[in-house]
């Protein structure tokens, strides 16, 4: 058997690859792994070629962007059945903006698959989870090598190709596993990294609940799928944290919240609605999409919000996008893509000690960084469409490149680092399949979020983060209530540990407030203002004029109304 590989679209995402695998027959199997921009499979094969499988990791458009101009030769297109189900709702969506091809053709060769599925007699491939976005998997493709006489106990060998992935679950997909119940001998690890990702997401979860515990309007604009993840993740927050925050998700993102059989608590899908206010609600959150303001649902809502000074405006980017500005609502703009970052993909490859390592998802410098990265096995950042065989006559290769002596050091190394390997079992491979929330796991600091928004905390607790706004009403609100009769009856209702727990909230929310205070200068001004609903019977200010007032000043107010 020989075994070689191809990059697809070295000057598109360089996500796609080629892979060759060849009997001593002559019999020969093409297995292209994704599809993504640039992607000309034909160009590729030669005039005795033919492609087997198309192996499709995600349903994000950089990786299906060419699928259905490439669905040839009735080759099947392999997906986990999530993917599947996304795709049916993705492909018809996005070809309305771009020309994707025949995408009834590739919709009929879309075929989901859970266990082994057979290539050719000695090759078979089955996805397993790979995090990142909702239903997305990598995939482990087996060889035999019958021909290899010093391989008779153990001829299987094993490549795994990542797609795009995260070793932390998504939405309740698991992650990447980093060990298997065999050898992986190879690996085409994408390389898509992103700083921070989990400090990123926790500071955007902690804005949307801090707007809307405030009565603000939110639109959180995403694209399809990161809308998926994100309604998972603030609905299962919002019910952990104990607060009543209503969750819309609308759209294109609710229907493939409907399809994926997502069912969370507090999150209500309307995949088609009449106005913006069947879906926005003074301290509710809504998820639409695109992620720009200028199709689609997140255009409508956007209007609806666009010149509310108490309406909130969220970007969900996976890249360096422009924000929003110059608009009477609050914008905020996050970029999360959820990759893995350098020290996670330095973890995978250590942990499972493979002989190859073919790099994807990258190119230039990072590209040639990251070629030198591992000493422990051979690895190919290769940035050009050449071919280039991995296994051999019952050997994995080293590059043509390197010396001699470099590749006896790095089978040495590759000796000593399976010595390290834990031992093999012979439990089964994790199914690409949705399970529990785990908060904790996909990243969700759930700790510092209970000590922000506890659950005996009225919504003023928010009053941490309080503006010149929140600030007077707080305090105000604060007093009214210990002096009402109400709340004398609500509190003789509760038990003494809340009675102490909010006393305690009210308490430190008045102390920091009279901190602020002491620190400031006292000036006096007269500035019109407009009394605002946030909803939950609370009301804000909005100052007419423009003024000095710095977020966090405390002010004191006198009340003029004006008929």
């Amino acid at each position: 058997m020989r075994v070689s590989y191809q990059h697809a679209n070295i000057r598109g995402g360089n996500e796609s690859s080629l892979v060759r695998f060849t009997a001593d027959d002559g019999t020969r199997a093409c297995v292209l792994i994704d599809s993504g921009a640039g992607v000309d499979v034909d160009s590729l094969l030669g005039e005795d070629e033919y492609l087997n499988a198309i192996l499709l990791t995600h349903a994000h458009i950089d990786h299906y962007r060419t699928l259905a101009k490439n669905t040839i030769h009735s080759a099947p297109i392999y997906t986990a059945p999530s993917t599947a189900t996304v795709l049916e709702h993705a492909l018809p969506e996005a070809q309305k903006d771009n020309d994707l091809g025949n995408v009834r053709d590739a919709l009929e060769a879309v075929e989901p698959i859970t266990a082994w599925t057979s290539i050719l007699n000695a090759l078979e491939v089955r996805p397993v989870p790979a995090g990142h976005t909702p239903g997305g998997a990598g995939f482990v493709l087996r060889f035999r090598d019958e021909s290899d006489p010093a391989q008779q106990l153990d001829n299987e060998h094993h490549i795994l190709a990542t797609g795009d992935f995260t070793t932390r679950p998504c939405a309740g997909y698991a992650g990447l596993p980093t060990e298997y119940p065999f050898e992986i001998d190879a690996v085409l690890l994408n390389v898509a990294t992103s700083d921070s990702p989990t400090t990123v997401c926790n500071e955007s979860i902690r804005t949307i609940l801090e707007r809307a515990s405030a009565g603000s309007r939110i639109v959180v604009a995403c694209s399809s799928l990161t809308g998926v993840r994100y309604a998972a993740l603030l609905g299962t927050t919002i019910e952990t944290l104990g607060r009543r925050i209503p969750v819309s998700i609308v759209g294109q993102a609710a229907k493939l919240y409907q399809s994926l059989e997502i069912d969370v608590p507090g999150v209500d899908a309307y995949d088609v609605f009449e106005s913006p206010t069947e879906v926005l609600d003074h301290g509710g959150i809504t998820i639409a999409g695109p992620n720009t303001p200028t199709r689609g649902s997140t255009r409508r809502l956007f209007r609806a919000i666009k010149t509310d000074p108490d309406g909130v405006f969220v970007q969900l980017s996976a890249t360096d996008q422009r924000g929003i500005s110059n608009e009477q609502c609050t914008t905020y703009r996050y970029e999360c893509g959820n990759h893995p970052d350098t020290a996670t993909i330095d973890d995978v490859v250590k942990r499972l000690a493979p002989k190859e390592v073919v790099l994807k998802h990258a190119s230039g410098y990072k590209l040639k960084e990251l070629q030198r990265r591992f000493d422990r096995c051979f690895t190919w950042g290769t940035d050009d469409s050449e071919q280039y065989r991995l296994y051999d006559n019952g050997e994995w290769q080293a590059p043509g490149w390197i010396s001699e002596k470099a590749e006896k050091q790095i089978r040495r190394n590759q000796w000593h680092a399976n010595r390290e390997l834990p031992i093999r079992t012979d439990s089964e491979l994790i199914a690409v399949r949705r399970g529990e929330i785990d908060l904790e796991a996909e990243g969700v600091d759930i700790v510092g979020l209970e000590e922000i928004f506890s659950r005996n905390s009225p919504q003023t607790h928010h009053a941490a983060v309080v503006d010149e706004k929140t600030a007077c009403h707080s305090t105000e609100r604060l007093e009214n209530e210990e002096n009402s009769q109400e709340a004398d009856q609500a509190r003789q209702e509760t038990t003494t540990d809340t009675t102490e727990s909010a006393h305690s909230v009210r308490e430190e929310i008045r102390d920091r407030l009279t901190e602020i205070e002491a620190t400031l200068d006292r000036t006096e001004r007269t500035v019109p203002a407009r009394v605002l609903d946030g909803g939950d019977e609370t009301q804000f200010l909005q100052l007419l004029e423009t003024t000095d007032i710095e977020p966090g000043n405390v002010v004191e107010v006198d009340i003029l109304v004006h008929e």
